[in-house]
């Protein structure tokens, strides 16, 4: 499965980046990933030949993980 950022969801879109080269993104249908997911949350996807979604999860532990990192460098900013 590759791994993607959920850069934006756009009505029936999510807009994904992959893990890596967040210059290229990736539009699905929000209908074939997880209910409830957000911006940031960091999703494994696996597609089918014809892109369709064949397995989706939330990785709620680098989620987690990549918020607390942003969260502490935004702090360190403001402390200088």
């Amino acid at each position: 499965m590759k791994k993607y950022t959920v850069d934006r969801l756009e009505g029936e879109l999510a807009i994904l980046l992959p893990a890596g080269d967040e210059s290229i993104k990736k539009e699905i249908l929000t209908k074939q990933l997880p209910a409830g997911l957000k911006e940031g949350d960091v999703i494994e996807v696996e597609c089918n030949g014809d892109g369709i979604v064949r397995e989706a999860v939330v990785n709620y532990q680098e989620t987690k993980y990549r918020k607390q990192k942003a969260q502490s460098t935004l702090q360190k900013l403001k402390n200088k």
